[in-house]
C-alpha cells in the first residue's frame, strides 16, 4: 500500500481508537485526578497510551510484513504499555516500575536485533565494542530514556512532542524506505493525532486526554529501540552520538534531576517540580510557552546532531564530546543556578526590563 494512503488511515485509525477509548477510561476509573503535584483541572482520561499503541498496531499489522524479532519486540512493548496503564490506575512502587523496565530492556537486547554492540569511535580512540555488556547496557538505555520521558511529561504536550522530534529526526536521516522506519512513520503520525486531543487544537472533536504512565513509558522505550536500531543497522549505521543528540532535553532533564535529587540526601526518583519545565513556569512563562520554548531547544539540538552525522561521520568522537559541553553549560546555568534564572526571567517577562 502506498504510504501516503497508510498514513491517512493511521490518522483515522488513531483517532477512532482514541475516541473509543475515552468512555472506556471514565467506567474502569483510568482517569487522572488532580491532587498534590497534579495542578489540572477535571478528570482527565489516561488513554494516550494506549490509543497510541493499539492503533500503530492494527495500522502496522494490516499493511506491513514485520519479521518476527519485531513482533516479538512489539508484543514487549504491548506488556510496557498493559503495566503503565496498570500503574496508572492503581499506582505502583517506583522501584517495581524500574524493575519492570529493566527486565523488558533484557527481553528486547536478548532477542538479538536490538541490542548495542558497538558504540563506534565514541571517545576519539578506536571503536566501543561493548562485548558481554551488550545485553545489560542496553537494558539501561532503553530503562533510562523510559524514565527521562516519564520525567519530561509534567505539560501538556511536552513528552509526546519530545518523541516527535526525536523521531521525525531520525526520519529525517534514514528516509522511509524500510518497514522499520515506516513503523515509525506511523507512530509519528500516531503522535500528532494525541496532540490534538492533548492540546484541545481542535476542540469541537477531540477530548483532553494525558499520556499517562502507559504512554512515556512506551515512548521513552519505542525511540530507545528506534535510536539503538538505526546506530547498529547494516543499513543505516547511525552514530551513536547522534541519537544522544536526538533525545538530548529529556536525557540532560532527566540526570540533572537526578544528580540535583541525590546531592541533597533524596531518592533519585523522589517526585518533586525541579524539571525544567517547572523551572520555565516558575519563571512566569505560560505553559505553551514553555511548550514551544523546549520543543525548540529539542529541534536545534537534534539540527546540531544532523549536522555532525552529515558533516562529521567520519568523527563521532567531536559530536560525543560536544554533547558533553552542552550538557555541562545546560547544567551549570540552568539547572545548578535555576533560582537565579527564574528570578532574572521573571523580571524580563514581566517587562521590568526597557527592552
Amino acid at each position: 500500500m502506498d504510504l501516503a494512503i497508510s498514513l491517512g488511515w493511521m490518522a483515522a485509525v488513531s483517532y477512532c481508537v482514541t475516541s473509543a477509548l475515552i468512555p472506556f477510561a471514565r467506567l474502569i476509573g483510568l482517569l487522572d485526578i488532580p491532587s498534590g503535584r497534579k495542578r489540572h483541572e477535571g478528570t482527565i482520561p489516561l488513554v494516550g497510551g494506549v490509543a497510541i499503541y493499539v492503533s500503530v498496531v492494527i495500522v502496522a499489522s494490516l499493511t506491513l510484513s514485520t519479521p518476527h524479532d519485531f513482533v516479538a519486540i512489539g508484543l514487549i512493548c504491548g506488556v510496557i504499555t498493559l503495566l503503565g496503564a496498570v500503574d496508572d490506575r492503581y499506582p505502583a512502587h517506583p522501584v517495581y516500575r524500574l524493575l519492570i523496565q529493566i527486565l523488558a530492556g533484557v527481553a528486547i537486547a536478548a532477542i538479538g536485533s536490538i541490542c548495542l554492540r558497538d558504540l563506534g569511535n565514541l571517545f576519539g580512540f578506536g571503536n566501543v565494542m561493548l562485548g558481554l555488556a551488550a545485553i545489560p547496557f542496553t537494558a539501561i538505555a532503553i530503562t533510562g530514556l523510559c524514565n527521562a520521558f516519564n520525567m519530561t511529561d509534567g505539560i501538556d504536550g511536552l513528552a509526546a512532542s519530545l518523541a516527535l522530534v526525536a523521531i521525525s529526526s531520525l526520519l529525517a536521516l534514514v528516509g522511509v524506505a524500510s518497514d522499520a522506519a515506516a513503523l515509525l512513520a506511523y507512530l509519528s503520525v500516531a503522535l500528532i493525532v494525541f496532540l490534538l486531543f492533548n492540546l484541545q487544537l481542535v476542540p469541537r472533536l477531540t477530548t483532553r486526554i494525558f499520556l499517562g504512565d502507559a504512554g512515556s513509558m512506551l515512548l521513552g522505550s519505542v525511540v530507545a529501540i528506534a535510536l539503538i536500531y538505526f546506530s547498529q543497522s547494516d543499513s543505516y549505521s547511525m552514530n551513536s552520538a547522534t541519537a544522544l543528540w536526538f533525545v538530548a532535553v529529556p536525557l540532560m532533564d532527566m540526570v540533572s534531576t537526578m544528580i540535583r535529587r541525590a546531592s541533597k540526601g533524596r531518592s533519585p526518583f523522589h517526585p518533586d517540580r525541579t524539571h525544567l519545565h517547572h523551572i520555565l513556569q516558575r519563571a512566569g512563562l505560560p505553559a505553551r510557552l514553555c511548550l514551544l520554548v523546549i520543543v525548540a531547544t529539542a529541534v536545534i539540538f537534534a539540527l546540531i546532531g544532523m549536522f555532525f552525522e552529515l558533516a562529521l561521520s567520519d568523527h563521532p568522537y567531536l559530536s560525543f564530546y560536544a554533547f558533553l559541553g552542552c550538557f555541562a553549560l545546560y547544567y551549570i546555568y540552568v539547572i545548578k543556578h535555576a533560582f537565579r534564572f527564574t528570578v532574572k526571567a521573571r523580571r524580563f517577562f514581566s517587562g521590568k526590563y526597557n527592552l
